[in-house]
C-alpha cells in the first residue's frame, strides 16, 4: 500500500512536466493553447483561420472553435503568438515559412550578426543564424567595431537572400532567425573565416553548422582577426560558397545601411537547447527527489 502511495505522489509531480512538453491537438484554426501560461499559438493556420484580419477578430474564432474553456476566459490579442504567419489570407505579402529561401533588400546595418532587411514589403530585423559576434551596440567588445563594419560593408556590396532553418523563425525578441547569402556566398561563413565570431548558439539543428564551425577552426589555425594580432579586414573569404540549393537569384534592391545601437545585445540571446531543455529537467529531478524523500520517511516510521 505504501509503495503504491509513492508511485501515485511520483506519478502527480511528474504529469505536469509531460503536459508542459506535449505540443497539443491543433484545433479547426490550426492552433492550441500552451497550457503553462494559456498563450494560443497559431501553428498552421487553416482557411477558417485566415478568414480573421486582426487579433482581435482571431479571438473571436479562437472562443468559437476551441474547447480549451479555461485558457479562452482570459484570451487576449497579446496572448496570441502567430509563429510567423500573418493574418488576412495574403499568404505571399508577410508569412514567412523554416526552410525557405527569400529575395531580401538591406534597409540598416545593426551589427556583426544583426541587420534590418526588407522581405515581401515587410521590414525584420534579422539575427544571424547560429553565430555571435563580439558587441558593438549597447556596450562595445573587442572587435565589436570590426565585426559590424566588416558585415555591413558585405551586405551593402551584394545581392541578399535569406535561409530561415531550425525549429523555430523567431527568437524572443522578435527578430528573425535566419541564414544571409550575400552574391551567393554564406556570410555567417565569411564571418567567422575573418576571426569575428567569438561564439555559437543553437536554436536547433542547422544546415551549415558544419561550414561555420571549419571556417572558425580556420581563422583560429592562422591567426585571424580576433584570434590573431592587429584588426580584421575583408581579405578572408570562403572558397566554394554556392548559392542557396533551390536557385533562388537574389534581389537588386540594395540600399545603404549603417550601425545602429537599437538591439538586445548577444547576452540577452535566448539560451541554448541545453539550457532551454534544462528546466523540464529540473522539475523531473525535484519530483523524484521529492519522491525519495517521502519513501525515506514512509520507510523511516515502519
Amino acid at each position: 500500500m505504501k509503495r503504491m502511495m509513492i508511485m501515485i505522489v511520483c506519478l502527480v509531480l511528474m504529469a505536469p512536466i509531460y503536459a508542459a512538453a506535449h505540443r497539443g491537438e491543433l484545433d479547426e484554426l490550426g492552433g492550441h493553447f500552451r497550457n503553462s501560461d494559456c498563450t494560443y499559438l497559431l501553428h498552421e493556420p487553416t482557411a477558417l483561420a485566415k478568414q480573421a484580419k486582426t487579433k482581435e477578430e482571431l479571438v473571436q474564432l479562437i472562443q468559437k472553435y476551441n474547447g480549451n474553456e479555461r485558457c479562452k476566459r482570459n484570451l487576449t490579442p497579446d496572448r496570441i503568438d502567430l509563429d510567423g504567419h500573418a493574418l488576412g489570407g495574403k499568404e505571399g505579402d508577410a508569412s514567412l515559412r523554416l526552410g525557405r529561401t527569400y529575395k531580401a533588400a538591406l534597409v540598416g546595418c545593426v551589427d556583426g550578426d544583426t541587420a534590418k532587411f526588407r522581405v515581401n514589403g515587410h521590414v525584420y530585423t534579422t539575427r544571424f543564424l547560429f553565430i555571435d559576434t563580439p558587441e558593438s551596440t549597447i556596450e562595445v567588445e573587442p572587435y565589436g567595431k570590426e565585426a559590424s563594419q566588416f558585415t555591413c560593408s558585405r551586405l551593402q556590396k551584394g545581392d541578399i537572400v535569406l535561409e530561415t532553418d531550425g525549429n523555430t523563425l523567431f527568437d524572443k525578441y522578435q527578430r528573425l532567425l535566419s541564414w544571409v547569402w550575400v552574391d551567393g556566398r554564406l556570410l555567417q561563413e565569411e564571418i567567422a573565416k575573418a576571426g569575428l565570431v567569438e561564439d555559437f548558439y543553437d536554436y536547433g539543428d542547422y544546415k551549415y553548422e558544419d561550414r561555420v564551425r571549419a571556417a572558425l577552426n580556420e581563422a583560429k589555425r592562422t591567426g585571424t582577426g580576433m584570434y590573431g594580432r592587429g584588426t580584421a579586414d575583408e581579405k578572408p573569404t570562403p572558397n566554394g560558397a554556392d548559392h542557396p540549393p533551390d536557385g533562388n537569384t537574389p534581389s537588386n534592391e540594395k540600399p545603404a545601411g549603417s550601425p545602429a545601437a537599437d538591439q538586445p545585445s548577444a547576452s540577452d540571446q535566448e539560451a541554448t537547447p541545453k539550457d532551454r531543455a534544462g528546466h523540464p529537467v529540473v522539475y523531473a529531478l525535484l519530483g523524484l527527489l521529492a519522491a525519495a524523500a517521502l519513501y525515506w520517511f514512509v520507510r523511516r516510521g515502519t
